[in-house]
This record gives structure tokens, C-alpha cells and sequence, in this order.
């Protein structure tokens, strides 16, 4: 979604300033190692060696998933998650998670917030961040509000090419899945909803985990809004 406006721009830049996209290509590549550095200056000074580090997080998010696989090698990890559903990407994720030796608790998608119970944190992804809002996984919010309400703090792990001001956040398409996926055999009278993605309030998260440094949800437009794209775009 956001990486595709932010590279087209980039791009349509780059006939005037020719070594543009270039450094953005550079940028891309050297994301998720400046991710995983960043999650770990976050997650790990405040915990103790002695105890896994237990970390909730929903579906199946590449940058997640950088951050969490620096973690088993620093520390004792226990990662729960859900299923998923529709497309099932949290058992993906559970999958990956249980070949790496790392302990997994798999949920149904209702019962995530179980997870809560001693959970140090929540990592989320974000498929798009705007000055406003943050788009995810559908089921995001729930957890993110859950976790307010014990006190779990919710991070979310975006590079910088998922930041882009509110002109192109106007312009995304929030897109939902076929009905049958849910429901195929459904009464006439029965409507069935299967979003995919929700956007949802930045205050829902404690920091924003970015490949630039962590940061609070108050500086997230100024990044949203710094100037990336051509005057004319």
C-alpha cells in the first residue's frame, strides 16, 4: 500500500534530483537491520535475563517479524499470537516463530487478548501511517485498546517508507475480502463483512518503532509530512 505511493513518488522525483532514488533503494535495504536495532534498544534494556520476554502481536508483519528475530537471540522469547482468519497469516507466523526454537501460544482471534496476562509488550505492523491514523491487520485496534487497559504497551514497527501525509492516506484503498471466505452458504437476509485492514487512532500505540529511531505517536505527522514528495504529485 504506502511503500508503492512512496516509491512511485520517489521515482517521479528522481527526473529531477537523478541519485534519489537511488539513496531510497538504500534506505529500503538497510530497513530491517536498523528495525531490529531500534526493537531492541526498546524491549530489551527494562527486562530481566532471568524471565522470557513474552510478546503479543497479530497477523504476519515482515518488520514483526526482524524485530522478534533479533530478540531469540538476545533473550529468553515467547511470542503468542492469532490465528489470523481469513487468510490465516498468524499461524504463518506461529510456524516460522516454532522453527526458529522459539515458544509460540497460537489463539483464536477473539481470544488474543488472553495473551495480555504477563505480556511485556504488543508489536504490531503497519501496512500505512498517515499523520492521523495507522492502517493494520483488522483486529488491531481491539488489541491495541485491550492492552491499554493493563497497562501492555503497544508498539508498532514501520519503516519510513510506510509514512506518508495525509494527501496520499486520502488515497488508499481499505479493501475487504470476498464474503465466502467468511460465510459462502449464508441466508438472503445475512450480509457478511470481511474487512482485511483497519486504520486506527496513533494515541492506540506507545512508540513507533521506525528504521530512523523510535517515536512517540506527537512526532509521527511531522515525519508523515516531511517533505518527500514532488510539489506537483
Amino acid at each position: 500500500m504506502a511503500p508503492i505511493w512512496t516509491a512511485g513518488a520517489q521515482a517521479i522525483a528522481a527526473e529531477r534530483d537523478l541519485h534519489r532514488f537511488e539513496r531510497f533503494a538504500q534506505q529500503i535495504a538497510r530497513a530491517p537491520r536498523a528495525l531490529a536495532r531500534y526493537g531492541l534498544t526498546l524491549l530489551l534494556p527494562d527486562h530481566s535475563a532471568s524471565t522470557p520476554l513474552r510478546v503479543v502481536t497479530i497477523s504476519f508483519s515482515r518488520s514483526v517479524f526482524h524485530v522478534l528475530d533479533a530478540l531469540r537471540v538476545r533473550c529468553a522469547l515467547h511470542v503468542s499470537c492469532a490465528e489470523g482468519r481469513p487468510a490465516l497469516e498468524g499461524r504463518r507466523l506461529a510456524e516460522t516463530m516454532a522453527s526458529l526454537d522459539v515458544p509460540v501460544t497460537c489463539y483464536s482471534d477473539a481470544a488474543l487478548a488472553n495473551a495480555l496476562a504477563g505480556a511485556d509488550a504488543v508489536l504490531v505492523g503497519a501496512d500505512a501511517v498517515t499523520p492521523n491514523w495507522f492502517l493494520n491487520k483488522v483486529g488491531t485496534g481491539m488489541l491495541a485498546a485491550a492492552a491499554a487497559q493493563v497497562g501492555v504497551p503497544v508498539y508498532v514497527v514501520a519503516s519510513r517508507d510506510k509514512f506518508v501525509p495525509a494527501k496520499i492516506g486520502g488515497r488508499l484503498r481499505i479493501s475487504e475480502g470476498p464474503a465466502a471466505e467468511i460465510w459462502n452458504s449464508q441466508a438472503a437476509q445475512v450480509t457478511v463483512r470481511n474487512p482485511y485492514f483497519e486504520p486506527n487512532p496513533l494515541d492506540l500505540a506507545s512508540a513507533f518503532v521506525t528504521d530512523v529511531g523510535v517515536l512517540g505517536a506527537a512526532l509521527v505527522p511531522d515525519v508523515c509530512n516531511a517533505p518527500t514528495l514532488p510539489a506537483d504529485f
